[in-house]
């Protein structure tokens, strides 16, 4: 009995973690509806832009399943690569309003704080959010700061193409305020 407790256990928690998905609620309620309407919301909009005219925005949406009306609010976050292997590479990607808070905390807790710090020589230090669309990483290596952004797919990032910056590390605080308005 206490064996088939105990697969019982372990055959529910892989099915939980299977269920659960790679992808953000958002890009499944997208996926799976047959007609969206998606409201997006351009006067709450965080913008980096690096030195080759790559840009990155994160925005607020409200997607609307038109047939069922169920409504999903989420965070958007549109790349637009001008010079890589693909020319005017452009991808989205969602965050979800609970990883939305996770990300909040991570910018308050580990990057605002360090956003002055500087690291001896041959060293660096790295934080790392990461949600199940994104990764974004600030860097701090000497005196040198870099925001790193990559999307991911299916849960496996993109590591060719994605944002970064070192000229713009200083407009996280603006990331944050526009995080903090949605919620």
């Amino acid at each position: 009995m206490k064996k088939l407790f105990i697969l019982f256990l372990l055959l529910f928690a892989v099915t939980q973690n299977y269920s659960q998905g790679k992808n953000s609620e958002t890009r499944k309620f997208i996926e799976n509806a047959e007609i969206t309407q998606i409201n997006r919301d351009w006067n709450i909009k965080a913008e980096f832009k690096s030195g080759l005219s790559d840009i990155v925005s994160f925005f607020p949406i409200e997607v609307i399943d038109l047939k069922s009306n169920r409504k999903v609010k989420s965070l958007q976050l549109d790349i637009t690569l001008k010079y890589h292997a693909n020319n005017n590479n452009f991808k989205s990607s969602w965050i979800d309003l609970n990883e939305v808070d996770e990300f909040i905390i991570f910018l308050e807790q580990y990057v605002i704080p360090n956003l002055k710090d500087k690291t001896e020589q041959n060293q660096s230090t790295t934080y790392v959010f990461n949600s199940k669309e994104i990764m974004f990483s600030f860097k701090i290596q000497n005196s040198s700061r870099r925001i790193s952004i990559y999307l991911k797919d299916d849960g496996v990032i993109d590591y060719e193409n994605y944002f970064w910056t070192e000229t713009q590390v200083g407009k996280i605080p603006e990331l944050l305020k526009m995080l903090k308005e949605i919620k």
